[in-house]
């Protein structure tokens, strides 16, 4: 199936029913498959092929999802990109992937000048909002054109759906090619871990260009669930949108729940709609997840993969307990199992299979794994062998295969010879009452090679120092994987979709040091 397919599916079944809405513009699903197709005439008619590239620079919108169903109908291939990138890195991606068709939100059109005369493949520029005002097309202008024809194009579900550039929290951005098998297939699990149903409603509150909100959306929109968009994040505004929308589901990561269960107006009656929150995309340290679970009062599901594999284990709600044996508790702090159809193992540096128990890179096997990155073929192969992805990811598994995640390969420290791993010291510091957010790195030590560092966001007024930090990690950390040094930050530096960047708070701690 071409994922186009489930906005035509859905406009049969709820043609009425509310598809899609944000601030004061909403569609039903009727309305929302005109504009669809109307949008993938606009491109054919602009001789855009199968294959060929659209890029889309725009804050959170309805335009946005509209650009990826239309997209699919017309066989060109999206490639969402991160509005906070500088001008130069945005034309470095969009020189990669060679795009015909820049598509822009209006408040970055300064950019696209900027950038316009530096990606010369792009030949058109539409403009999304305010379009009477400059020298651009206008989107909505290019929808209103009455076109027909046949909008057959030589795709299939194993063609290209969006190229999604990683995050780079840890290395320079690769294109990650996913198809309308991969998010289809995701989908299916999805909708069995989650329980989801038809009687659903989603908010859509993390970035559009990113995996997490996409895939969330399709498997939300696979069963005719309304979707509502939050422009951008914070806690008050996801507050008072999860009560104006009475959604049921959302998807929001570690920090973004973090920020949410501190938030001074948290009140239960504005949730009392809501049903599930997905979380993934970061490591959840469990004091967060538990005073989650208490203060929101809903089911949870975890989800871990990558942009690359989507969802390949989930925590269910019924793993969400707070009580129980050891072991049972314990599960708070894994990924879950493998999801239907998903394989897991874990290797070592040699590439042998390891035993329960032990530490090694996770591989995952599935019909959700890409195919491979965009123009990067020996990048492909080093990270995909016979089916198998290496997610550059450390952990192991248990008796009962659920996973427990420890570290990044790229982030675990390793000082005077032993490895040590981020996220267990991370889940201790997030258990003292003072810290808000913390993170851990590795750096550079002329006697220990590296020394564990963290760095901590605390609560305004606070008296904690080193000391207390050092010693409250003490009490129940090995000697060596205490901290060696404590650095007080205002705020931690995050990509767009909230994921902490380690990699520049390790630079930003080499150039201090220097």
């Amino acid at each position: 199936m071409t994922l186009d397919k489930i906005v035509s599916k859905n406009a049969l079944r709820y043609p009425s029913k509310l598809a899609i809405s944000m601030s004061e513009t909403s569609y039903t699903w009727l309305t929302f498959e005109d504009r669809v197709t109307k949008l993938a005439h606009a491109f054919q008619s602009e001789g855009l092929i199968a294959g060929d590239r659209v890029s889309v620079l725009a804050d959170n919108c309805i335009e946005y999802l509209e650009i990826y169903f239309a997209g699919a109908r017309a066989g060109v291939i999206v490639v969402p990109v991160n509005f906070r990138l500088t001008n130069d890195d945005l034309s470095s991606i969009l020189n990669h992937a060679c795009p015909s068709l820049l598509i822009f939100s209006h408040n970055y059109a300064e950019s696209v000048r900027t950038i316009k005369d530096r990606v010369l493949s792009i030949k058109m520029f539409w403009q999304i909002g305010k379009s009477d005002e400059c020298e651009f097309e206008g989107y909505e202008g290019k929808l209103s054109k009455n076109l027909i024809g046949s909008l057959d194009c030589k795709i299939d579900s194993d063609s290209c759906f969006a190229i999604f550039y990683t995050s780079g929290t840890t290395g320079l951005p690769k294109g990650a090619m996913v198809s309308h098998t991969n998010l289809e297939m995701n989908s299916y699990n999805q909708i069995i871990a989650d329980a989801a149903s038809s009687e659903d409603i989603n908010l859509i509150s993390s970035p559009l260009y990113h995996m997490g909100a996409v895939f969330m959306a399709v498997t939300y929109m696979m069963l005719g669930c309304s979707q509502y968009i939050l422009h951008k994040f914070s806690a008050d505004e996801w507050l008072t949108s999860m009560a104006r929308s009475k959604a049921t589901v959302a998807l929001l990561i570690p920090t973004m729940i973090n920020s949410i269960v501190t938030n001074q107006n948290l009140n239960e009656n504005t949730l009392s709609n809501l049903r599930l929150i997905f979380y993934g995309g970061g490591p959840m340290p469990p004091t967060v997840l538990r005073k989650a679970i208490d203060f929101l009062k809903c089911d949870f599901t975890q989800g871990y993969g990558l942009t690359e594999t989507l969802e390949a284990t989930f925590l269910l709600a019924s793993d969400h307990v707070l009580d129980g044996d050891a072991t049972v508790r314990k599960r708070l702090g894994s990924a879950g199992r493998e999801a239907v159809g998903a394989e897991l193992k874990i290797i070592n540096e040699n590439g042998k299979e390891l035993m329960t128990g032990e530490v090694g890179e996770i591989l995952i096997r599935s019909k959700s794994v890409i195919s491979g990155y965009w123009d990067m073929p020996e990048e492909t192969s080093r990270v995909i062998s016979d089916g198998w992805f290496h997610t550059g990811d450390l952990g192991y598994l248990d008796d009962d295969r659920y996973l427990f995640v420890v570290d990044r390969k790229k982030d675990m420290v390793i000082s005077g010879g032993v490895n040590i791993y981020t996220r267990e010291i991370e889940s201790r510091l997030y258990q003292h009452q003072d810290i808000i957010e913390a993170a851990v790195v590795g750096l550079l030590d002329e006697s220990w090679g590296e020394i564990v560092t963290a760095i901590v966001v605390a609560k305004s007024g606070s008296k904690i120092d080193e000391a207390v930090v050092i010693d409250f990690c003490g009490e129940t950390l090995a000697s060596f994987k205490k901290p060696k040094k404590v650095i007080f930050r205002d705020e931690l530096p995050k990509n767009p979709s909230g994921k902490i960047l380690k990699r520049d708070l390790r630079l930003s701690l080499t150039n201090l040091n220097s």
